[in-house]
């Protein structure tokens, strides 16, 4: 990767706003790490600039959440209500870990294994039933020398408040009034017990994941789209580029770039209705890849949609081919850029409720 970092000039702004939560005790435990990380970081910080290494200076709000429904929705209804971050970070305790993991995905299901601290417990439930819903940052890129300890990143945040609450965020973040191409990120980090994980560790992870939050990519990027439309299966739509494009005969999930002041959804939509004729609804992102090419960097983001009309009819023009592949299947595509690595991620990001 040959670009410059842009951010030299920028990184003792101190105008980033951050939001970091975590849970009351439950479960019979008398305390909870994530209740007591959130606490110690409430205030203005100073993070670390991933990049560059310089000061980046955050003022944190902290918030304690009930382990119950109302926890689970508190952050989601101040997003409705017009609240803004720059970024969000939900902490949680998980009980069974070693080591802190950083959730990219929040799944659409609720499977309690013990009642919340009101009584409720649900089984077998869907969230929404609009799918698993994904952050929109590329965790592959973040240096794991720059954590306390080994960075975990993982696609299954459970199924009880914590996955609840970072699902119900996400939504909110995804219906908000943004014009930029994406709102501001969320992440869900699980906590190990304070017995096998210190709070001073527990908050140096945090800050390093606050860093990269502010400050996701290296460069500045241009921002682009990739639909993800599955049908039954599943089985996912993909495209074959032309021979006289840029990835010349290389397999892709179908999109483009961001225009000036347009979300993803809005460029997802007019991108496959210019390139295939094809009216799809965009539902919500998935998944986020940086890629750098040449002089060129992207933040693609894939993008579950839906297909608005039964005639799907689709009308090539930078493209040679199409296909249905199922997703939960090894590929043996070639691919173009890392739309393999995407393909790969539909495994965990399509996974039905078991």
């Amino acid at each position: 990767m040959n670009q410059k970092p842009m951010f030299e000039l920028r990184c003792m702004d101190p105008h980033y706003r951050v939001l970091v939560t975590g849970f009351e005790p439950f479960g019979g435990n008398q305390t909870n790490i994530s209740q007591e990380v959130a606490r110690a970081m409430d205030g203005r910080r100073t993070v670390r600039c991933p990049w560059t290494d310089q000061p980046l200076l955050i003022d944190v709000e902290t918030d304690v959440l009930t382990v119950d429904a109302d926890g689970a929705q508190r952050t989601a209804q101040r997003i409705q209500r017009g609240e803004h971050w720059d970024a969000i970070l939900h902490l949680g305790l998980c009980e069974s870990c070693e080591q802190p993991r950083v959730e990219r995905l929040a799944h659409d299901w609720l499977n309690m294994r013990l009642p919340d601290n009101r009584g409720r417990r649900i089984e077998k439930t869907v969230l929404d039933g609009l799918g698993h819903r994904g952050c929109w940052l590329d965790l592959s890129i973040w240096d794991a020398s720059r954590f306390p300890s080994r960075l975990m990143i993982s696609c299954d945040a459970g199924a009880y408040l914590c996955n609840e609450t970072y699902h119900a965020t996400l939504k909110s973040l995804c219906a908000s009034d943004h014009d930029t191409p994406t709102p501001p990120p969320a992440l869900f980090l699980h906590l190990p017990h304070e017995d096998r994980f210190s709070g001073s560790r527990s908050t140096a992870f945090a800050d390093a994941c606050l860093g990269y939050m502010v400050r996701p990519y290296p460069v500045d990027v241009t921002h682009v789209v990739a639909m993800c439309l599955p049908q039954t299966g599943p089985s996912v739509f993909l495209t074959q580029r032309g021979e006289k494009e840029t990835d010349a005969s290389l397999w892709e999930f179908p999109g483009g770039k961001c225009e000036a002041n347009e979300t993803w959804g809005e460029a997802l939509e007019r991108e496959i209705d210019e390139e295939l004729s094809l009216e799809v609804s965009a539902q919500h992102p998935l998944g986020t890849w940086f890629r750098s090419r040449g002089s060129e960097a992207f933040a693609i983001h894939l993008v579950l949609a839906a297909a608005s009309t039964d005639a799907f009819a689709p009308m090539l023009s930078v493209h040679q081919a199409v296909s249905w592949d199922d997703a939960m299947l090894p590929s043996a595509r070639s691919w173009a850029g890392r739309d393999g690595e995407m393909f790969e991620f539909l495994s965990e990001a399509l996974r039905p409720m078991s």
